[in-house]
């Protein structure tokens, strides 16, 4: 008889199990159940292709606390938005004098406020106040001599206002003073730690410990200040915690890690990178991206990204609601 009831009441758990599941799965978003991941939501979508301050294409995005500056790559020029996508101003064209441009590719931010830019294909590094009057610059052609420059890509400034340069053709990064002055540099071809085989981006954390986007390693390099290998990630695939050409990192005011790759898909980590959340696919669509190369959380959490090839700027909150990723 003992034996009966026991059976009884594994079958009635069973089915008030099954049950309980339907509903979540019923209640909750794209009917997933929330076992404590974070759910990412489209709030806002830059479409400005065919008015006069049209984007082209962007290669990184940067948000600070009031304003949004887009390096537009084709244009050779730098754009200023309000937070909710409004046009300010723009600066610069395409040519070699200060404040020109050839395909700008990055942006950072110091804690006074000024702007650095990396000059692409004038292989220099320019800096500006917030509405874009020309301060000084620094760079010249070469093959991995201090300051110089085949191909700057990401940028970075720590608490300190030290500026870090990522350059993806001579697979280095350098580190400056806030007025281009060389401090050191690390950084080889190849898959070891601390080498690289190609970056678009890099970002820094509260500790000032840099973030690599370690492209064709398919990987997230972690580095101390002082260009101390600290921690890898990832490998190539496309489950949790595993990438395929990762291009843009950003870290948000908590120090979590966010990436985003070739497939369209951002990855946030914590800073010793334990997966998170994961949202985002391939594709024209709301939500979805097209070889995107950057992207940027403001000290709100919001999250910006350089959709590039849809030549628009996306931007996402943390919703309510919490769902499972998506296997």
């Amino acid at each position: 008889m003992l034996k009966l009831a026991n059976n009884k009441l594994n079958l009635i758990f069973t089915i008030f199990s099954s049950v309980l599941l339907i509903l979540l799965f019923s209640l909750t978003p794209n009917n997933s159940i929330a076992f404590g991941y974070q759910n990412y939501v489209l709030v806002q979508n830059w479409e400005r292709n065919n008015d006069i301050h049209k984007i082209s294409e962007i290669h990184d995005v940067l948000a600070t606390k009031d304003f949004v500056f887009v390096p537009d790559y084709e244009n050779h020029n730098i754009k200023k938005f309000t937070k909710n996508g409004t046009f300010i101003l723009e600066w610069g064209q395409e040519g070699t004098g200060p404040g020109q441009f050839d395909t700008p590719h990055s942006m950072t931010i110091d804690s006074q406020g000024y702007l650095y830019v990396s000059d692409m294909n004038n292989k220099r590094i320019q800096k500006f106040d917030n509405n874009g009057t020309f301060i000084i610059e620094w760079g010249i052609e070469g093959t991995g001599g201090a300051g110089e420059f085949l191909h700057p890509h990401g940028m970075a400034v720590d608490s300190n206002n030290d500026v870090y340069v990522a350059d993806a053709q001579l697979t280095d990064i350098q580190k400056f003073t806030k007025d281009g002055q060389f401090i050191r540099k690390w950084g080889s071809e190849g898959s070891g730690q601390g080498q690289f085989g190609w970056m678009e981006n890099i970002d820094l954390d509260s500790k000032n410990n840099l973030y690599v986007a370690d492209l064709k390693n398919d990987r997230i390099q972690k580095f101390t200040k002082d260009g101390n290998f600290t921690l890898e990630w990832g490998s190539r695939g496309e489950k949790d915690g595993e990438f395929e050409s990762p291009a843009g990192v950003a870290v948000d005011s908590l120090d979590n890690v966010y990436v985003i790759d070739d497939t369209g898909r951002i990855q946030k980590f914590t800073s010793n990178g334990t997966f998170i959340a994961s949202w985002g696919s391939d594709g024209i669509g709301d939500g979805q991206f097209s070889k995107s190369e950057g992207l940027d959380v403001d000290p709100d959490g919001y999250v910006y990204v350089a959709d590039t090839g849809n030549k628009r700027i996306q931007v996402f909150a943390l919703s309510n609601s919490t769902v499972a990723p998506t296997k």
